[in-house]
């Protein structure tokens, strides 16, 4: 069962100020995911991320180290919004944004 407690994470997100990486800890934490996907889904979107990190020249280290961190860094989307830039936004359009990614808290 999964459900989103729209102020729990109105609170994570101010709580972290400003801060997307802060903001991603905090909502991952607090055991917000997105539905399960197929072996095939998970592949894609793995392979989606590693050419992403190589396209901007990432060292290595900063890579996904497992499929977790893959998952993180769809978060890390999420919280950014649709440009990879947080501009400031209200984080009500940042929990909007957490939200329509698919992201519900497991219980």
């Amino acid at each position: 069962m999964s459900k989103v407690n729209v102020f729990e994470l109105l609170t994570l997100i101010k709580a972290a100020n400003g801060d997307p990486s802060a903001m991603t800890d905090a909502i991952w934490e607090a055991g917000y995911r997105q539905p399960e996907r197929t072996a095939e889904e998970a592949a894609k979107i793995t392979i989606s991320v590693f050419f992403y990190c190589n396209s901007l020249g990432m060292p290595k280290d900063f890579w996904p180290r497992d499929y977790d961190s893959v998952l993180q860094n769809e978060l890390m989307k999420a919280v950014l919004g649709e440009d990879d830039e947080l501009h400031e936004a209200e984080p009500a359009a940042i929990a909007k944004n957490v939200i329509r990614a698919g992201f519900t808290k497991t219980v």
